[in-house]
């Protein structure tokens, strides 16, 4: 399926039909260096729009490929409104809320790529993924996809999800010890692609060799989570969001969104 997707995504921008040489037209073949890391750190505790203050002692990824464009990002996520009763309401009862956006993103010329799934834990700082390539050029855009994880011998902590989140939220004397599983159906896109399209790449030119690194933003994706809506933990273990917990559908809202994926490129 991911093949296929970037296919329909770049049309005959392909990579592979790039030249190996200098030319203002498609540019060199470069190596790209892959990092992952999280803004901020992980174990850095954070608060949200909600009055929760949130500390995450698990924020483990099965990360599938990432993909680099020219094309600028013309919608920019911002935090939702405020709720509304009937906004909540609505959301319990399962009617999906729209936020508008200006545009529609076209992600361009393709510019990089990085194919290789892995398996990661960011509690413990940056992490190295699989090395990708690409050719030298102009980059504002990006694409961000999951992947689900292995299985037999090679199975991950994971198990058959696709991020897997554990903490605590505090509100004065209110405390929610927590576990979130999410699955690869979760955070499937209009093409059926479990991929957060139109993601910012922090526009640069990449003139030869160098390091990408795609920031997890997670104020953004614990924003706008209703911690009361998650039962309290009876005996100091995380309790697992519910599926119908409103408190899940934020989290995956939130996670949906292509600000909470920044790219950025240095040099070697």
């Amino acid at each position: 399926m991911k093949a296929l997707y970037f296919a329909l995504v770049i049309g005959s921008t392909a990579l592979a039909g790039c030249s190996s040489s200098s030319d203002t037209t498609t540019g060199k073949r470069i190596v790209l260096d892959t990092k992952i890391a999280t803004d901020p750190p992980a174990t850095q505790a954070f608060a949200n729009s909600q009055g929760w203050s949130i500390s995450l002692r698990k924020v483990a990824l099965s990360v599938g490929s990432l993909y680099y464009f020219d094309g600028a990002t013309i919608f920019s996520y911002a935090a939702p409104k405020r709720k509304t009763p009937l906004d909540r309401i609505e959301e319990f009862l399962g009617i999906g809320i729209a936020y508008a956006h200006p545009g529609h993103y076209i992600p361009g010329n393709a510019k990089g790529q990085m194919l290789n799934p892995s398996s990661v834990d960011l509690v413990g700082g940056a992490v190295s993924l699989p090395v990708g390539d690409g050719v030298s050029g102009i980059v504002r855009s990006a694409t961000f996809a999951y992947n689900a994880p292995p299985t037999g011998p090679q199975a991950s902590a994971l198990g058959s999800h696709v991020v897997v989140l554990e903490g605590t939220a505090t509100k004065g004397s209110d405390a929610r010890i927590f576990r979130a599983e999410i699955d690869e159906a979760d955070v499937v896109n209009t093409k059926n692609a479990a991929a957060i399209e139109g993601c910012p790449f922090t526009e640069t030119d990449m003139e030869g060799d160098g390091v990408v690194t795609v920031t997890i933003k997670l104020p953004l994706w614990f924003d706008q989570v209703e911690f009361d809506s998650i039962p309290a933990s009876a005996d100091g273990n995380p309790v697992l969001m519910p599926a119908e917990a409103i408190g899940r559908k934020e989290l995956v809202r939130g996670m949906k969104a292509g600000d909470g994926y920044v790219f950025s490129y240095s040099e070697k």
